[in-house]
């Protein structure tokens, strides 16, 4: 909705990164790039995390501060060439003022501790920009619409599912994130680059590339949790087989995050249904097809080999980085709901017509408002009960169709006690039943998409 937040989370390489005095680690220039490749592999040991990090933070040189969005071409060379964000924060830029709050985070921790770090930040941005909307008469309450780049989808969604931050959220849109991971991960941990892929590079550097890659947990989060891996005796998954050069304890814990992300994305779902309940927010996915990308490996006599095509179907599935099973979430049966470019991994945030959707997405217009007769509803809520029994609240109306929330309201705090959905009864009406413990709440029913219908408040009574 035209009122809401925009937050934008770029993807792995995303974020410019300086150290404690304030110089620039991770944004340097091609040509500075140039001089690393031909020996000064010293700039990415800056980048290397110490063992052990988990989901912590490192401190003194280790430490660096994230301080802004990458938005000229940068280069990691095996993990990935990164066209930058010019592009769309010049479209980001054309926005309302205040409207638009950018995440940099330090990529290379566990998308935990990012996810975190995210949940401080949006908490903080959203109040601003509520209170910049109150100020300018808005009498809606604006929520959030994520955009996400890359990994930045992993990180916004563990916030929501995972932290709690469902509610804020209007709609999330990723582009190109991987949520089943991506192969190209096992390539930067193990060095097995596709050949042709590091010419040139001194073995001193591609030596320094493979040992930050395997200090940081995020990437390891980015390992493929789909069916990968062919022709191998123990399975088809890397956390079920053995693969030279990969951390056994590191692949663990990123198979750890992405089951404890999915666990939670559908017990919340499942919750949703059981409540009656809408979604709180929608997913809009946006993937990349057509370019020979790492989809599947297989290993044999300790040699790690690549195949850019499943075996039962010929046609690139991917954006070269990120395959097209995996751009889709795990949650969804098939990619048919997945708006799908012919486009790049690094090359999705700046085309010009995902821009004209994006700002669909988050200026969309409710419709709900225009297409209700606008006859509104009445309720019924006992007046006492005792503890322990069920309070039934029902509602009637002359209008079908209608989405209901009941709430058990706190009148001094105005604390929400009790959400949920009130449910067609199969009469004409609607019903919802709540629990409460002794005391004076008060009962309240609105119909969140229709501005012409009041909410509807009753005084009840639990008895102890």
């Amino acid at each position: 909705m035209a009122h809401d937040l925009v937050v934008f989370v770029p993807g792995v390489l995303g974020s410019v990164l300086r150290d404690e005095e304030g110089r620039d680690v991770w944004n340097l220039s091609l040509g500075v790039a140039g001089r690393v490749l031909l020996g000064m592999e010293r700039y990415f040991e800056q980048l290397t995390l110490p063992p052990g990090m988990a989901d912590e933070t490192p401190q003194g040189p280790h430490g660096l501060a994230p301080s802004g969005l990458l938005r000229e071409p940068r280069i990691w060379p095996g993990l990935m060439p990164h066209i930058a964000y010019k592009k769309l924060a010049g479209h980001l830029d054309g926005l309302i003022e205040g409207r638009v709050a950018v995440f940099p985070y330090d990529w290379r921790l566990s998308n935990r501790n990012s996810a975190r770090r995210l949940q401080v930040f949006v908490e903080r941005e959203l109040g601003r920009w509520r209170e910049q909307c109150a100020a300018a008469g808005d009498p809606a309450e604006p929520k959030v619409v994520f955009v996400c780049h890359s990994m930045g989808g992993l990180v916004t969604r563990y916030y929501l599912e995972v932290l709690g931050g469902r509610e804020i959220a209007r709609s999330v849109v990723t582009l190109g994130t991987p949520y089943s991971g991506a192969v190209k991960a096992v390539q930067a941990l193990t060095g097995t680059f596709p050949r042709g892929k590091l010419l040139r590079v001194p073995e001193r550097l591609r030596t320094r590339l493979i040992t930050a890659a395997r200090s940081m947990p995020s990437v390891h989060q980015l390992l493929p949790t789909y069916q990968c891996v062919s022709g191998h005796p123990d399975g088809t998954r890397l956390d079920s087989v053995s693969v030279p050069d990969l951390d056994s304890a590191m692949v663990r814990d990123g198979f750890a995050f992405r089951r404890e992300l999915d666990e939670h994305i559908r017990k919340n779902a499942e919750s949703d249904r059981a409540a009656g309940r809408s979604e709180p927010y929608e997913l809009f996915p946006v993937g990349g097809r057509g370019e020979p990308t790492a989809v599947r490996l297989s290993v044999s006599a300790g040699a790690i080999t690549y195949a850019d095509r499943f075996e039962k179907d010929g046609r690139w599935l991917g954006d070269g980085t990120v395959a097209c099973v995996s751009a889709t979430p795990p949650e969804w049966e098939s990619g048919a709901r997945v708006d799908w470019f012919r486009l790049g991994h690094t090359a999705l945030p700046n085309d010009a017509l995902l821009h004209r959707q994006l700002k669909d997405r988050y200026d969309a217009l409710e419709h709900r408002p225009y297409q209700t007769l606008g006859v509104g509803f009445g309720i019924d809520v006992p007046e006492a009960v005792g503890a322990g029994e069920p309070v039934e609240v029902k509602a009637v109306s002359e209008e079908t169709g209608l989405l209901l929330e009941g709430r058990l309201v706190s009148p001094v705090t105005g604390e929400v006690l009790e959400r949920r959905r009130l449910l067609p009864d199969g009469e004409g009406g609607y019903h919802g039943v709540f629990t409460a413990p002794p005391g004076i709440w008060l009962t309240e029913v609105e119909a969140p998409r229709v501005t012409t219908a009041p909410v509807q408040r009753e005084t009840l009574v639990v008895l102890d």
